[in-house]
């Protein structure tokens, strides 16, 4: 998140991610004021891949096992992302862009 808020990377988030972080956050905070207050700070700092139709198209005619990823994985792509980054990085086999662990990416980019 230092990276993105100082400018030295653009950091998407998957528009199905914010769902996601919602949910969870919202489930501990159990404050839906206070969890829309803090998504709109996080959008400050990250931009939306958006899923489109394409998007999802694509990800039911790939040979993913796992839609949720081939959804990520689409993403990725339809953004022209350089790297995404999930700790589940045997399930991202791409040639498309690069696939790495949140400890890989700071070791190359962080300070």
């Amino acid at each position: 998140m230092n990276l993105a808020d100082s400018g030295l990377v653009d950091y998407f988030i998957s528009a199905a991610s914010i769902t996601d972080i919602f949910y969870i956050l919202n489930k501990h905070i159990k404050d839906e004021e206070k969890t829309k207050k803090y998504l709109k700070s996080l959008l400050e700092i990250v931009s939306i891949a958006g899923i489109d139709e394409a998007c999802i198209k694509n990800a039911l005619d790939s040979s993913w096992k796992d839609f949720e990823d081939a959804v990520q994985h689409e993403a990725s792509i339809q953004i022209g992302a350089d790297y995404l980054v999930t700790r589940n990085t045997e399930d991202f086999k791409s040639p498309f862009v690069e696939v790495m662990a949140p400890s890989e990416f700071l070791k190359k980019f962080g300070k």
